[in-house]
């Protein structure tokens, strides 16, 4: 009955199931719910196939591989220069000093003692030295005890060696005795070189004339010439070699 006071159940009912029927019958279609649009629900695909065994997992749906990324058509980022280590320090940090080398690994020579600032070289002689080629005889000043004596060239008479001349007639004489082996001063072929060393200079002559005269240990006045000149007796006979400094 449907008289005033009493409800319309029978019309609400059938409005709800008409409602419902709608809605079975467009089940894409979008509900508008408080004024906004909610998308369709999306159906699950149930499985087919046979039914699984009782305690078998179902089957897992295979995995798509995802598609290679393309960077064609993308902008390209900006390339920066490779980062160069700076030697600056930080404001605040400590600097760290460089380690010096060991110094025992570079030694030093320490100057010598015997250093000075004159040049070095080979040491003068303190005496007189004759020289013919390989052979050489000291020379010393004297008279006929140190010719007898046989041990060193004599420098008989002149001036010393080195500052003769014999343009002046300051000629410079050495002698020695043949049989003390100073024969050769009397026998030197012309064109023999001669050294003398003496503390001040090497000094050097060369022969340019002989001279033979009778009788051993004959008077030689008048017979010294040149630079200087060289006896020796040859023989029976005195020899005499001339020679002018070079």
């Amino acid at each position: 009955m449907t008289g005033p006071g009493r409800p319309r159940v029978p019309a609400l009912c059938a409005l709800l199931l008409l409602a419902l029927t709608a809605c079975a019958a467009t089940p894409t279609a979008h509900r508008e719910v408080a004024g906004a649009t909610v998308p369709p629900a999306v159906e699950t695909p149930r499985p087919t196939g046979p039914p699984l065994a009782p305690g078998a997992l179902p089957p897992v749906p295979p995995v798509a591989s995802p598609s290679p990324r393309t960077t064609a058509g993308l902008p390209r980022s900006p390339r920066f220069p490779p980062r160069v280590p700076t030697t600056a320090t930080r404001p605040g940090s400590p600097t760290r000093t460089p380690a010096t080398p060991d110094a025992r690994a570079t030694p030093t020579r320490k100057p010598s003692a015997k250093a000075s600032g004159k040049p070095t070289g080979t040491a003068r002689p303190t005496g007189t030295t004759l020289r013919i080629g390989s052979w050489s005889a000291r020379v010393v000043r004297g008279g006929q005890e140190e010719v007898d004596a046989c041990r060193d060239a004599v420098q008989w008479t002149g001036p010393d060696l080195g500052t003769e001349n014999g343009y002046a007639m300051r000629t410079a004489v050495v002698v020695g005795h043949d049989f003390c082996g100073f024969g050769q001063l009397a026998t030197l072929p012309i064109g023999t070189e001669v050294t003398v060393e003496t503390p001040r200079a090497l000094l050097r002559y060369r022969v340019y004339a002989r001279h033979l005269t009778p009788g051993r240990g004959a008077p030689a006045h008048g017979l010294y010439w040149g630079d200087l000149t060289l006896q020796s007796c040859v023989g029976p006979d005195t020899g005499f070699t001339y020679l002018t400094r070079m």
